[in-house]
């Protein structure tokens, strides 16, 4: 057929066509970016989190839309100089320059993520992207799809995408509770005038040794020493977890690890599925909650996720760390980058340790009636380790979540301006250098300082004279840090002391005395009943040793304090070889699942370099008694409800003293 007969044709066709045709072709190329840009942020994200990466596939559906759109207005505007358009097909212009700029689109989102990795030059990236997009599009725009796909694909569009948007069904990666548990019994409601608010503040990845009043000559922390001067201070604290998630479910409900069923592995490929809360574990939220107090949460923290049952009883629960998270896959989208660009993350999702303490500030100045339980806790110690912790860097983080591998950098280094290999490091991909190790301690201890100053800031308006009501509050931190101390690095794997010796400081005018408590191991899990029993309030009772008790006896009481039977454990390793640390006395006893062992004098040895298990052995038969029922069941824990106190363990409790 001529050109002039193929004009006479589509002269003849009717604007409701004309509309239904683009109609048709702008649909059916918004399914094909919709299920492109789901289908990449699923592949982006699966290895971290199904569930969120679900989430976030359907908002990459949802931008889809608004993008095709304004590229169709642009194909509109200018197909009138595309050659089927001046040849009499308008609609075969409109699909191939709609098509092809979606592939161009997408060709450039898939390459952009490709090139970050270690093996592109940086030079390189900008014209690997723009090859690639330039490529795909303009094969695309040549070979275009036809009038009859893009009719077909319209009918199936509206179907898919419905899908794609209904309520994603229970996963069943999070086993456990996500809502309220069982109410708390006992302890009832004190006189809320006479209530004193309550604050608790945890740093995340935070070494007692960096901090001066623990003894570190390094000067960055003069805010936390000043707090500490005018509190108590504990010297043999230890972490319930040598990682996050069960250590902060210990700080919060007074559970050892192996009962409160937090953390746990649900799942034998994927290292970060792992078990919420057990339904009766009672927060001390909920606690406070039940004696009248307002409960808030600022944390910083994304495992501290609410489906983890870590959010129970608390009436507002914010986690900026989870908005920005879901930022950085969502800035994968092109759309979503324009957005960000205008409306900067940093604004409503702000994690790091200034947008966390106005947060807190905020909350502590609200007016009102009835007393304040407030939580805070702090990221900025955590991997990804940055040069400035004080910048907003999303960069950082994604590279740290997507699990980048560093690039070499011209003086044989990797670690840059931020360094978020930590991933490859343990997994003995990525070999560091004394140079490497001794920039990323280096930025750790800028984080630490740049924290204390933030830390300074509230602890100002807690100081504050003025306040109506009387304030207790409590610092501590989930677990520290290696810094090849023993060979390795990070934290989740081992049970030193750089890991899980953490810094425990309580502070209230008029009700805790100045000073320090050295002798005695005290944990996490004593957190909660102590911050009850400041308040005036009656923590639940403590069932067995190794349960969390109120530590004001250890001022009040010189007996309490000088009593030599207080044991605590660590356990619940994320990484590697199963492990329990138990803490008594003068010693530190690590047992692994091989069944070696390794025994270390608190105070002669401190940095846990002479293995005394020779040397004591009726010692070490009496701790191994303790701690093989534990490490049995964590090596066959699958998350389920939390154990009873087996026979065996009860009658080793009891042949040493501990129960009665």
């Amino acid at each position: 057929m001529k050109p002039s007969s193929i004009q006479a044709t589509h002269s003849g066709s009717t604007p409701e066509s004309t509309r239904f045709a683009t109609l048709r072709i702008c649909i059916s190329a918004v399914s094909l970016f919709a299920l492109i840009q789901a289908g990449f942020i699923l592949v982006r994200q699966q290895h971290f989190d199904v569930g969120a990466a679900i989430g976030l596939s359907k908002a990459g559906v949802i931008a889809a839309v608004p993008t095709v759109l304004g590229l169709t207005l642009l194909v509109l505007l200018t197909r009138r100089w595309h050659r089927a358009s001046k040849q009499g097909d308008p609609h075969r212009a409109t699909r191939s320059m709609l098509f092809g700029s979606v592939a161009a689109v997408s060709a450039w989102m898939i390459a952009d993520a490709w090139v970050s990795g270690p093996l592109i030059p940086t030079a390189l990236e900008i014209w690997i992207e723009i090859a690639a997009a330039l490529a795909i599009g303009i094969a695309v725009a040549w070979r275009p799809p036809s009038a009859l796909f893009c009719r077909r694909a319209s009918y199936l569009a509206a179907v898919a995408i419905l899908v794609l948007l209904l309520p994603m069904p229970d996963t069943g990666f999070v086993r456990g509770s996500e809502g309220e548990a069982k109410s708390p019994t006992g302890g009832g409601r004190v006189a809320l005038d006479r209530a004193p608010d309550v604050v608790l503040i945890s740093v995340d990845t935070f070494r007692a040794d960096r901090v001066g009043a623990y003894g570190s000559s390094l000067t960055l922390t003069p805010e936390i020493d000043r707090f500490a001067a005018e509190g108590l201070v504990f010297e043999r604290a230890v972490a319930a977890s040598p990682w996050t998630v069960p250590s902060v479910a210990s700080m919060l409900t007074g559970l050892p690890t192996i009962r409160h069923g937090a953390g746990r592995p649900l799942h034998s490929g994927l290292t970060f599925v792992r078990s919420a809360l057990v339904s009766d574990a009672v927060t001390v939220a909920q606690r406070f909650s039940a004696a009248g107090y307002r409960t808030r949460a600022v944390v910083a923290n994304g495992f501290l996720s609410p489906a983890l049952g870590i959010a129970r009883g608390f009436d507002e629960y914010d986690t900026p760390f989870l908005r920005a998270t879901g930022s950085i896959f969502l800035r994968d989208i092109p759309l979503a980058r324009l957005v960000f660009a205008l409306y900067p993350v940093e604004k409503w999702a702000d994690y790091r340790a200034q947008g966390v303490t106005d947060r807190a500030l905020e909350i502590l100045e609200e007016d009102a009636p009835e007393p304040l339980f407030l939580w805070v806790h702090y990221i900025d110690l955590h991997t990804p380790f940055q040069a400035d912790p004080a910048e907003f860097d999303l960069g950082a983080w994604s590279a740290e979540i997507h699990q980048d591998q560093p690039k070499v950098r011209e003086d044989g280094t990797v670690v840059g301006d931020f360094f978020a290999g930590t991933s490859n490091v343990r997994g003995g991909m990525l070999w560091l250098d004394p140079t490497d190790r001794q920039r990323i301690a280096g930025y750790y201890d800028r984080a630490v300082a740049y924290v204390d100053g933030e830390l300074g800031r509230l602890f100002g308006v807690m100081r504050d004279s003025g306040r109506d009501r009387p304030l207790v509050a409590a610092v501590t931190s989930d677990h520290g840090e290696e810094f090849w101390d023993h060979g390795h690095f990070e934290h989740g794997h081992d049970y030193y002391r750089e890991v899980t010796r953490i810094p425990l400081i309580l502070w209230s005018p008029g009700r805790v005395p100045s000073g320090r408590v050295g002798a005695q191991p005290v944990g996490l899990v004593d957190v909660a009943p102590t911050l009850l029993d400041l308040a005036g309030l009656e923590a639940a009772r403590a069932e067995t040793p190794d349960e969390g008790e109120s530590l004001v006896a250890l001022w009040e009481n010189e007996s309490a304090a000088g009593e030599s039977n207080r044991i605590r454990f660590s356990e619940g390793n994320l990484y590697g070889m199963p492990s329990v640390l138990l803490e008594e006395g003068t010693w530190r006893f690590i047992l692994r699942a091989h069944g070696a062992g390794e025994l270390y004098h608190a105070f002669d040895d401190p940095l846990e370099l002479e293995n005394r298990v020779a040397e004591e052995p009726e010692l070490v038969a009496r701790y191994r008694k303790l701690i093989e029922p534990r490490l049995a069941f964590l090596l066959q824990s699958s998350g389920n409800e939390a154990p009873a106190l087996d026979a065996e363990t009860r009658k080793a409790l009891q042949s040493l003293g501990y129960i009665q």
